[in-house]
């Protein structure tokens, strides 16, 4: 007999399939539209760096049903999909245009929302302290005052969006702008649950610990990327639509690794080598830049191109690059990954000591103290091959 245990393991995957469905139409419908090429791949790869959200709610819904954290991400992958394909589907479908603003401001707003719980209650699905209450209550008053007024309010840079109960003149004006001003406070909200992250840390347990790390981890990639790629135009378009994507595509699978435990304490190494390589690359590039302006102003007068100055700094960077990686990466790791880097150096000075040593007493304590030292076991024992008799 199908049981409550089974539906709320069946139900996380219909509402994935449901938000997927969603995810992919908004992709696929752009193309059946007239426009431009490349707008339309654009709107392809950004619909699609969405998918992750609901296939990760669904896993972490039907593997942890009693935590509500899943059903937050089940929710906010089917408010993606509503957001990303209102507008192309009434496009295709034909029908007034404000059919369409609507269903994508009713989604935004409630993925707005739902962000904040997003934040606010990971990894136990649970507030950190009953103080942050009134956020919670906050955030879901506002989505509904917003929704509630959707149909009341339109730009006024696309009349398309009107809807027929939309009043003009000054009450259009000042419901225009009362909606903003809810959008940002939303916002804020979300800015708000993420300081929640830092208190929690503070409280949280060696295991809690790395789960918001890699929680944090995934926000701060994502942060810094749609930094880079979208506020200071560095890359193409298309590009940065697919650069955007793998940044969307960074949460979820992260909040995957923490909520389901897989390999959760390698974060650290993680954090590591991304702080490691990135100051690498960042040394490398500024000290290239450098000797390549010194070695130009010097040769440049002698050979009349700068061919020279360019080879000699390319030569130049990959002789310090493996003695600049080394300093740079044990430097790193003594902050960022203490426990490796404490573990590597016990075991090398059991090595330097197993050199001079002969006495297999003193050989068997100094073996029982590194493996103590380096993987914390609950228990060490060692066991001896008796000699064997002639």
């Amino acid at each position: 007999m199908y049981g409550r245990a089974d539906l709320r393991r069946t139900a996380p995957w219909v509402l994935c399939a449901v938000s997927v469905v969603l995810l992919v139409l908004a992709a696929v419908l752009p193309w059946l539209l007239v426009g431009d090429r490349a707008s339309r791949l654009e709107d392809t790869i950004g619909a699609l760096g969405f998918i992750g959200i609901p296939v990760v709610g669904a896993l972490i819904a039907s593997r942890l049903p009693t935590n509500p954290y899943g059903w937050i991400w089940c929710a906010t992958g089917l408010a993606a999909g509503i957001s990303a394909v209102g507008g192309p589907l009434v496009s295709f479908v034909g029908g007034p245009g404000w059919v369409g603003w609507l269903a994508d401001g009713w989604g935004f707003v409630t993925l707005a929302a739902l962000l904040v719980f997003v934040f606010l209650l990971f990894p136990t699905g649970r507030l950190p302290t009953q103080r942050w209450r009134w956020l919670a209550r906050a955030a879901v008053t506002l989505a509904v005052l917003l929704v509630l007024l959707a149909p009341f309010f339109y730009d006024p840079g696309d009349p398309a969006t009107a809807t027929p109960w939309a009043p003009h003149g000054a009450a259009g004006r000042f419901l225009r702008q009362a909606a903003f001003v809810g959008v940002y406070v939303l916002l804020g909200g979300v800015l708000l649950a993420m300081v929640s992250l830092v208190l929690r840390f503070r409280r949280a347990s060696p295991e809690q610990r790395r789960q918001l790390t890699w929680f944090v981890y995934a926000t701060v990639v994502n942060a810094l990327i749609l930094i880079f790629a979208t506020a200071l135009d560095l890359l193409p378009g298309l590009l940065s639509a697919t650069v955007n994507a793998a940044g969307f595509l960074l949460l979820p699978v992260a909040v995957g690794i923490a909520m389901l435990r897989y390999r959760l304490f390698e974060i650290d190494r993680i954090v590591s080598r991304t702080v490691s390589y990135g100051l690498l690359t960042a040394v490398l590039v500024g000290v290239y830049f450098l000797v390549v302006a010194v070695l130009r102003a010097l040769l440049e007068p002698l050979t009349g191109s700068s061919t020279l100055a360019v080879a000699g700094s390319t030569l130049a960077m990959a002789a310090v690059f493996n003695p600049a990686r080394r300093r740079l990466q044990e430097a790193v790791d003594r902050r960022f990954d203490r426990a490796r880097y404490d573990a590597g150096r016990a075991v090398d000075a059991f090595a330097a000591r197993l050199r001079s040593q002969v006495d297999l007493d003193e050989i068997t304590t100094g073996l029982c103290d590194t493996v103590t030292a380096t993987v914390a076991p609950g228990r060490v024992s060692v066991w001896l091959r008796p000699a064997e008799r002639s």
